[in-house]
This record gives structure tokens, sequence and C-alpha cells, in this order.
């Protein structure tokens, strides 16, 4: 991304040399100076290696999908992990995964209000990605009891 090291570092509250550090193959890097890097990193792609963006829409879509996993009975850390444009719809987890996005897609965007490009850029796809995602949990809503009763409570929760 071609970002200053200068910038880097005051993005995520770290010196220089605490970088310099972390880059040394010799020396473990401590996790914390990792992390503090991966979310400086985040903020500057998610902003299009510019000044450092919010998280807001980013952080809440990965909450949404975490809570969306447990819903759906996914393993969370599959889910996140999980590539949409993969495509692997003979793999039952990254279906679970699946499942559990398109929820997310619904919760980010009907019930906290996130706009749709927002959220797809969060996730990696595309707005309509979201929006179909959207309109086929909607769909869904009304053959599947299930589906309708866990929607009915994340409105009562959020409403």
């Amino acid at each position: 991304m071609k970002i200053p090291i200068d910038k880097l570092c005051a993005a995520a509250g770290i010196t220089p040399r605490g970088y310099i550090l972390a880059k040394k193959r010799d020396t473990p890097a401590e996790a914390s100076t990792i992390a503090k890097l991966t979310v400086a990193l985040n903020r500057f792609r998610l902003s299009f290696g510019q000044e450092a963006g919010a998280l807001g829409p980013h952080a809440a879509f990965k909450m949404c999908l975490v809570h969306a996993a447990g819903l759906v009975g996914a393993d969370a850390r599959k889910v996140l992990a999980s590539d949409p444009a993969r495509k692997a719809t003979m793999d039952p987890d990254w279906m679970k995964a699946a499942e559990a996005r398109q929820l997310a897609f619904w919760i980010a965007t009907q019930m906290l209000g996130f706009r749709g490009a927002d959220v797809g850029r969060a996730a990696g796809v595309t707005k309509a990605a979201v929006s179909a995602a959207v309109r086929e949990v909607e769909d869904a809503r009304d053959a599947d009891r299930d589906l309708d009763r866990i929607l009915r409570g994340i409105e009562e929760v959020l409403s």
C-alpha cells in the first residue's frame, strides 16, 4: 500500500523502533504490537491508502458476522476466515459461513442502518451482493419459521 513507516507507526500507536523490532525475523514480535499494526493496516486499507479511516462499518460488520455465526450454529473463526469470493458451494463450512454472511448483511443494513456499500466494502463483496443477500433473507423469512424467529428476536433487541 506504500504507507510511510512513520504514518503506519503513528496510526498504530507504536514507535518506529517497535516496528523495526516486530519486522525482525530473529526476534518474536509482541502480540500487542502485531495487533496494533494489523488494526492500523486495516484502517489504511479501508481508506484506500490515505489517512486512516474509521473502522465503524468494518467493526460493526465483524460483530454482526460473529453474532450471525452463533445464530446459525457456525464456528465464528471459520466464518471470519471464509473467503466470500471462493464460492465453495460443496464445502459445508463455506456454506455455513455464507449463511452467516447473509444474516450479518441483513443485521448490518436493516437493523444497524449501515449502507450496503459500506457493508460490502467491510465484507469484501459488492454493494449488489449485499443487496441480493438481504433480499434473499427477506424472501426466505416467509417460508422458514426458524429464520423468521431469529429475525424477530434480532428486531426485538435492536428496535
